[in-house]
């Protein structure tokens, strides 16, 4: 393996994978060749979090050397009008994907990155006569393209079915009409992500991506079988419990093949005749769609998000995975911020559930929407929050959650404005104090984080005020507040100040490097250098031992206390429940053990439908609860104190202190001070990450060690499967439960030995190489004059805020 692509996992955050690619041999040759051999991705890359992260930057790689295209397609959903032509149904046309300079990418760039581009273009200009040269352009070319990767912050927005969420993102975003919202039924199981458009076309785009071909053909089984074994059956159809659902599994049937979808078999349903208008589906690509006004948009993606039984059109949103939409005109909304729509819960398709999982753990910020007239009695509010909660806490990267209470405006009372107004804000202030009481009360959340003031928020909105006026200020809709709430997470001053400072390092390394007669001042400040790095990793390396220690002390008692209960705890959340009725829980039981322990349930609309049921997660609590107080101290996703992240904030060269000494190599200091930040902030999201699959390594291995019993419970049939299947589960538990919990304990503590190891060998091999290419290298480099450039650089650098201490954030 070449440079090139150890380079590019680094910069994706993927260096983990690093060993993989090179006992695969790719190179840059075939790196590229990767797009779309889905095969080679997942054996590269297994993690599906990672993994999605590999394809996007991939595509997004690859798409930078499309050429553009301006050949577009009318969505099969789309209104027809007379005097246009029709599409051809026998031979529809297929989008020509819009990507990477197909959009034609933004000629406004900031001043600092013009003036980067200029550096890059005069490093790539003229090849270097010294091998010692070569390599430092080759150094200086790698640290300008670091630069440009951008980490964008993530919203999550949940909330049941009309509870206004696109009402909501529409109103912030000022775009009335971008997503499809009224009385129709909304799909709940397609993800809507909104992003900028950061190119000059001013259009508004989307990106359909689909469950696979295979996927569906298995959810249509799932759907027949059950509908089979239902039929004349009305044991089957009792009340189970749960919650109700929104939509049936039926209605994705008919929303897809309308009156062809009775009575007809898998393969009929799986004919390409009924998938004619998105053959990108079949084909395994994602359809897109570019357009001049929101409406248009919307009207395009209609039937791809929402369900609507009384239409006569064909719909697909069952087929759909996920939607991206970028919209022009938002970045000092968006610029670095992704909202995503997201259903409440997983979902029983495996790859939709698997996306569900990743897009959660990635939120910086969650927004529960339900409606102002319910806020602490809506059930599914609470229970959405009660479920994610560990996706976005210790498995997460959250940092705050808000409640945001809907439709403020339907007050009942219309006679008279100002009282209308007052019992409105009246309503608004009862309605925040008691949601403050309900979510201090929640025992999962006071688990997963360090609350302070400003990690809980309430906000009571009408979209509907804030577009028309009629009672309501724009300032009494609090729309105005979250679209300030996003200015804030958006920060573009922050993301300013990191590639200014960074640039400014670049820029003083090459002006230094010109600089001749300094071998010996380099040669003693490099040892100085050194020492205070071999002494910060010690210390580094102490500190991470003791939240082994932590660890592992936490981890015996769960393991311990696991092995003493299990057998009951899996009895009473799974294997035999309470109020469970053998003649309908064999089918949850199956449908557990064919998912390795996880049941997700069918939905039946207008009945309550059994709850998610997870025994890898009820086996593993006992070792979890035991280890969240060390999780929250090591952990935390917000909140000072003695956290990892706290150990690498305060990690330093401390090369402020030789400035004054060694003034002649003041540039080269200066380098390295940026440089360092630019770490350490790496390093901050590289465990970020590792913390996330740490956390959710329990329920993994004691999955992998059930493994083999679900597989064997699964094969039972006939009227005594469900006694079977129980006997199955409590016979294979009693017999692993020691080397279960004890593998899954090694396990967790063998990835703290890992990220100990990245750390300390990351922060060595990194600034290592920095101080070798600003230290260690011959004087008077053969560099390009960037005289120009630096003086520019160094003003921006010199408007910069105190606050920002010339270095980049770690945030």
């Amino acid at each position: 393996m070449d440079d090139y692509v150890k380079r590019k996992l680094q910069e994706w955050v993927l260096s983990e994978y690093i060993d993989n690619f090179k006992g695969q041999q790719i190179s840059e040759t075939n790196f590229k060749l990767l797009l779309g051999e889905e095969k080679a991705q997942e054996a590269l890359i297994p993690p599906w979090g990672p993994r999605l992260i590999f394809k996007k930057k991939l595509e997004e790689l690859c798409n930078n050397q499309i050429e553009p295209s301006t050949s577009k397609m009318l969505s099969p959903c789309a209104t027809f009008t007379p005097g246009k032509r029709n599409t051809d149904e026998a031979n529809p046309p297929i989008t020509k994907r819009l990507c990477g300079t197909s959009l034609g990418r933004a000629d406004g760039l900031t001043k600092e990155k013009q003036i980067m581009k200029r550096v890059k273009g005069k490093l790539q200009s003229k090849p270097a006569d010294q091998q010692s040269s070569l390599k430092f352009k080759e150094f200086l070319s790698h640290k300008i393209k670091v630069l440009e990767t951008d980490k964008k912050e993530v919203v999550g927005v949940f909330g049941k079915t009309g509870a206004g969420k696109s009402s909501l993102i529409n109103s912030i975003l000022d775009k009335v009409n971008l997503l499809p919202s009224g009385d129709v039924s909304a799909c709940t199981s397609v993800m809507i992500q909104v992003e900028a458009n950061m190119t000059r076309d001013g259009k508004y785009t989307a990106e359909i991506e689909f469950i696979t071909p295979e996927e569906w053909e298995e959810e249509l089984q799932s759907i027949l079988a059950e509908r089979k074994s239902e039929e004349g059956n009305d044991d089957e159809k009792e009340d189970s419990g749960g919650d109700t659902d929104e939509y049936d599994d039926a209605d994705k049937i008919y929303a897809l093949y309308r009156e062809d979808g009775n009575e007809a078999s898998v393969n009929n349903l799986m004919d390409s005749r009924h998938f004619k208008s998105i053959p990108e589906f079949l084909l395994g690509k994602k359809k897109e769609f570019k357009t001049s006004q929101a409406e248009e948009l919307s009207r395009e993606l209609w039937c791809y998000l929402r369900s609507d039984i009384l239409s006569n059109e064909q719909q697909y949103w069952p087929l759909v995975k996920s939607v991206t939409i970028k919209i022009p005109n938002v970045k000092d909304l968006l610029e670095h911020i992704v909202l995503i729509d997201l259903p409440g819960n997983g979902d029983c398709n495996k790859s939709r559930d698997e996306m569900w999982k990743s897009v959660v753990g990635r939120c910086t910020t969650v927004w529960i929407v339900s409606e102002i007239n319910r806020p602490v009695s809506e059930k599914e509010a609470w229970e959405i929050l009660d479920r994610s909660v560990s996706y976005l806490g210790h498995g997460g990267q959250c940092r705050s959650i808000s409640f945001i209470c809907t439709k403020t405006d339907n007050i009942g009372v219309d006679y008279d404005m100002k009282k209308e107004r007052d019992s409105i804000l009246s309503r608004n202030m009862v309605a925040k104090k008691k949601v403050e009481e309900k979510f201090n009360k929640q025992p999962k959340i006071k688990e997963q984080f360090n609350i302070d003031k400003d990690f809980f928020q309430v906000f009571t909105v009408s979209s509907k005020e804030f577009r028309k006026n009629r009672v309501l200020q724009p300032e009494d809709t609090e729309i105005p507040k979250l679209q300030e709430f996003l200015r804030n997470l958006n920060d573009r001053s922050t993301k300013t100040s990191d590639y200014v400072s960074g640039a400014y390092g670049i820029l003083s390394l090459i002006q230094g490097a010109k600089s001749s007669d300094m071998t010996d001042s380099k040669k003693e400040v490099c040892q100085v250098l050194e020492n205070n790095l071999k002494e910060g990793l010690e210390t580094i390396g102490q500190t991470m031992d003791e939240a082994y220690e932590a660890f592992e002390r936490c981890l015996s008692e769960g393991v311990r206390q696991s092995v003493e209960t299990c057998e009951k705890i899996a009895k009473d959340k799974v294997i035999e429940p309470k109020g469970t009725n053998g003649r309908w829980y064999h089918k949850v039981l199956k449908s557990l053990c064919k998912n390795n322990g996880v049941y997700k349930p069918i939905r039946k609309k207008g009945k309550k439908s059994q709850r998610e049921r997870n025994l890898n997660d009820s086996l593993a609590s006992c070792m979890r609860d035991l280890s969240n107080e060390t999780f929250k101290k090591y952990f935390p996703n917000q909140g000072k104190g003695s956290s990892i992240n706290d150990l690498i904030d305060n990690f330093t060269l401390d090369t402020n202190s030789l400035v004054e000494a060694h003034p002649e190599v003041s540039l080269h200091l200066t380098f390295l001070k940026t440089e360092e930040t630019k770490l350490k902030a790496k390093l901050t999201r590289d465990i970020r990450e590792r913390k996330k699959e740490i956390y959710n390594i329990l329920p993994k291995s004691i999955s992998d060690t059930m493994r083999p019993c679900y597989e064997r419970a699964a094969l039972y049939t006939g009227p005594d499967s469900l006694e079977s299947m129980r006997k199955e589960l409590r016979n294979h538990l009693k017999t692993f439960k020691e080397e279960m919990f004890h593998k899954a304990k090694k396990e967790m503590l063998d990835l703290l030995k890992e990220m100990k190891k990245h750390i300390v060998e990351e922060l060595e091999r990194e600034l290592q190489e920095s101080m070798s290419q600003s230290l260690k290298t011959p004087d008077s480099l053969l560099v390009p004059d960037v005289s120009e450039e630096y003086e520019e650089m160094k003003k921006c650098y010199e408007k910069l805020p105190s606050s920002t201490n010339a270095a980049p954030t770690t945030a």
